[in-house]
């Protein structure tokens, strides 16, 4: 076995890679730096899904408001703003079927008949994120 003297060794700086030190602290930084942007995306996500839900519940109300000043009445459920008018063959008022009346969380709009202050009566739609924060429109 040869031994080289120590003088004709490589210096420290001159030699190419990477510690193990170095490769773990890099790994490290790229975790906390993805487990950051996640909590942002998800936190987008939940956003997103309710603004969602309000749009869809305000075209719900807007279809139910035309079948009011169609019928002379409020629906009597969601389900007829989606169905064809078997006597007049008229299409339905909300086109993509029970899609357009299921929240992002697949769960069914409900909707209340209420008055308000002066004694008008108004169609609220509304549903419940599953945290359990209502979503209506019109909003309250």
């Amino acid at each position: 076995m040869i031994v080289r003297p120590a003088t004709r060794r490589l210096p420290a700086a001159s030699r190419s890679g990477f510690t193990l030190l170095e490769v773990l602290v890099v790994v490290a930084i790229l975790v906390i730096l993805a487990s950051v942007a996640t909590f942002a995306v998800v936190s987008h996500l939940t956003g997103a899904r309710e603004d969602e839900a309000a749009l869809k519940a305000q075209n719900i109300q807007k279809a139910a408001l035309a079948y009011t000043t169609k019928a002379g009445r409020f629906p009597d459920s969601l389900e007829a703003l989606i169905m064809r008018d078997p006597n007049t063959g008229t299409l339905p008022l909300l086109e993509g079927g029970v899609a357009t009346i299921t929240d992002p969380w697949n769960n069914p709009y409900q909707f209340k008949v209420i008055e308000d202050a002066t004694g008008t009566p108004r169609f609220v739609v509304f549903t419940f994120t599953p945290e359990g924060k209502e979503i209506s429109w019109p909003r309250n």
